[in-house]
Parts: structure tokens; sequence; C-alpha cells
């Protein structure tokens, strides 16, 4: 297992936006470097969709919705670092002051088990100041460990969920 810590991190750039400081960063770790430079993520918003695709949750979702859904959200991107190509995404819904939601975390099968769904999560609910004192939320069928790892706790009888068609 990689060592996550060994990420080095550079600050890309400062934004100012409504909510307070965005901090665009880019981390790089062992030939793959994540950003959450929304610029960057929503310019190959296809490839994200692309990569979506191969999850059970996204895989019907229109590439308009997945620019929409990139455009007013918190975004995680690893791209392999040679080759440039998208890896791993992750979202979240916000509003900076009660509730986070974590969504679309995901990672190119043949990139699994490299620490790479580890950096996502670990970023967001670590090291995202922006979310600093925010409880978090999100569903997963099949990574309840990974999560309670950061905290998660599973909550069966609290939650409602309303589906639209």
């Amino acid at each position: 297992m990689r060592n996550l810590q060994r990420w080095q991190i550079y600050i890309a750039n400062r934004v100012y936006v409504n909510a307070g400081v965005v901090n665009q960063m880019i981390k790089y770790f062992d030939g793959f470097y994540l950003t959450d430079e929304k610029d960057v993520i929503l310019e190959r918003y296809e490839e994200v969709n692309n990569l979506l695709k191969n999850a059970y949750w996204a895989k019907d979702r229109e590439v308009s919705t997945m620019w929409h859904a990139i455009a007013n959200s918190l975004n995680y991107a690893i791209f392999h670092a040679e080759s440039k190509s998208l890896v791993g995404f992750a979202r979240v819904v916000t509003d900076y002051a009660t509730v986070y939601y974590v969504c679309d975390v995901f990672i190119a099968e043949e990139f699994r088990c490299m620490g790479l769904g580890k950096a996502l999560v670990e970023w967001i609910v670590l090291n995202e100041t922006k979310l600093s004192g925010v409880n978090g939320l999100l569903k997963t069928r099949d990574a309840k460990a990974l999560y309670e790892k950061y905290g998660f706790e599973e909550c069966k009888a609290i939650c409602m969920v309303q589906k639209r068609k």
C-alpha cells in the first residue's frame, strides 16, 4: 500500500468565490497527479462521463448532466502523469456551512488497489479546508470499509431518498 503522506502539495493558484477563498491544488504521487482545478476538470467532462459509465450508479447518465454536475460541485480528478489520462474522479456537493455530500468516487479498474481511492477520500475529508466543521454524507453499496476509516458511520434508519425519473 502506498504511503499517502508522500503526496507533495503545490498551490496552483487562489481563486476568490462567494463562499470564500478556494485553494486550487495539484498533488503529485508516484506517477499520478490529483487536482481540484474546476476549469481543468470541466474541460474534460466527457472523459469524466466516460469513466463513470463503468460505475453502476452513473452508467446511464447523460453527458450534459455530467457537465452541469461538475459545474455545480467541488471536483477532484486523478490523472496519469505520463499519459495525462483520467484515472479517478470524485465530486462534493455542499452549502459550505452545514453539510457536504461525497459522490461519484470512482477509480478506473486498471488503477485500483494503488491507493488512489484513498487519496481522493483523504483529500476531501482530511485536507479540504472549505469543508472544515461541516458534516459529511455519502451513499455506498460496496466501499463502506474505506469510508469508515475516515469517520463515516452507517445510519440505517435516519435517511430517506427521493428518486426522480
